[in-house]
């Protein structure tokens, strides 16, 4: 229900009229009210409220909170678009619709909101919002039911999760793919944020958008992994509308990407792994040690090269020699850890990284890990190992190709023993 401007609608203030009230029995008299009065300003945060005690729907709203917090979810909506419109209107305004809140006892009930826009008012100044209780067999008057109703019938349709947030970034409402996503129920989600079901690891990314999305009308996008549900990977998209600083409302959509994120790690790991070991490869050694060399980081380059692999391949087969192979990466990556990066170049020839310093990258350390390795798979073969540490301003290849040739002459050496 709405009245045009102007229609001097609510209650008119006559200053010359006694009313023998005075604040300790207006106090009094909240017991036997049986609606409440609430002044909102431009933020939709209550400044002053008047109600009974302990408040009309059996615990008060305090001061500083949001009006939507105790609103059932499936009329979040159209108090979000009633409050939307009242806040565009001018002084004067009068409109109203029935909700579902939840009460003390955390049943809901109904009850007619009524908003008049008095931010005209010298001593108002925001918008009162009239509450009271309605028998449920009162007809609904929505007022801006069309609207309000069609946006949320799109949003089931959707095959997205679809969020409403207030401008405190509290969810006022989740479409059913929402709270399916998110393995929570509307309520829950109410309750407890969006940040809640996303990784700890990943909520600077959402509070980061939401923010920027509040502070200016904006488009922002990230991709986050959940806490929770059948979906383990979202695509956040957050769209706002209004102008800089008026901000009052936020949309946001969840598109559903673990299987798309699944695909692009297996892709990633097909073009950066050995497939026969499971080791880094060539390309992805390179952009390591870029990645090392541009922070300045100190770094060693270990080279090995398998001895007697070849009479493994010739007396055994190919496939025996895979088995080697793997047996001794396997070694090489459970005695070196994680702190350490192993890489297999091709062939029998393997890199190790790590820092100068580090004791585990000594020649005679390597060697045994790959006889550890090689006897486990019921061989014994040896490695030659050739270090490098990187000079200043030295390219990756530079210090690959001088690893490469310490290798050799440590071959050369042993043969000549």
């Amino acid at each position: 229900m709405e009245r045009p401007a102007g229609t001097g609608v609510g209650p008119r203030r006559d200053t010359d009229e006694p009313t023998g009230v005075d604040l300790r029995l207006l106090d009094a008299l909240r017991a036997f009210m049986t609606e409440s009065l609430m002044v909102l300003d431009e933020e939709w945060t209550v400044r002053a409220n008047l109600a009974p005690p302990g408040g009309l729907i059996g615990r008060g709203i305090g001061l500083g909170l949001h009006t939507l917090v105790d609103m059932h979810p499936d009329d979040a909506l159209e108090v979000m678009n009633l409050g939307l419109h009242a806040f565009a209107t001018s002084p004067g305004w009068y409109g109203s619709k029935v909700v579902r809140m939840r009460t003390g006892d955390g049943t809901y009930g109904r009850y007619e909101i009524a908003a008049f826009n008095r931010f005209d008012d010298p001593d108002i100044g925001g918008m009162v919002v009239r509450t009271r209780e309605v028998p449920e067999d009162v007809t609904e008057d929505w007022w801006g039911d069309r609207p309000a109703t069609a946006v949320r019938t799109l949003a089931e349709l959707l095959p997205i999760g679809v969020l409403l947030l207030d401008a405190n970034a509290n969810v006022v409402f989740a479409n059913a793919n929402a709270c399916g996503m998110l393995g929570r129920e509307p309520e829950v989600l109410k309750d407890e944020g969006l940040l809640a079901v996303v990784e700890s690891a990943d909520r600077p990314q959402v509070e980061r958008a939401l923010a920027a999305a509040l502070a200016d009308p904006a488009r922002q996008s990230c991709t986050v992994a959940l806490t929770a549900g059948p979906v383990e990977r979202v695509q956040v998209h957050v769209v706002s509308e209004g102008a800089p600083g008026l901000v009052t409302s936020l949309v946001v959509t969840l598109e559903d990407v673990t299987e798309r994120h699944r695909t692009q790690r297996e892709l990633e790991a097909r073009a950066n792994r050995d497939p026969l070991t499971g080791l880094w490869n060539r390309v992805a050694l390179s952009d390591l040690l870029h990645r090392r060399f541009d922070g300045e980081r100190p770094t060693l380059v270990a080279y090995l090269d398998l001895d007697g692999f070849k009479e493994v391949n010739d007396t055994w087969g190919h496939e025996r020699g895979d088995e080697v192979l793997v047996a001794v990466a396997d070694s090489l990556v459970g005695h070196l850890g994680g702190e350490r990066t192993v890489a297999r170049l091709g062939g029998d020839e393997f890199i190790v990284v790590g820092d100068p310093d580090d004791p585990m990258l000594t020649s005679g350390w390597l060697s045994h890990v790959v006889a550890v390795g090689s006897s486990s798979a019921g061989v014994a073969i040896g490695c030659c190992v050739g270090s490098a540490v990187r000079r200043h301003d030295e390219t990756v290849r530079e210090v690959l190709h001088r690893a490469d040739q310490a290798m050799y002459e440590a071959k050369a050496a042993r043969r000549r023993r």
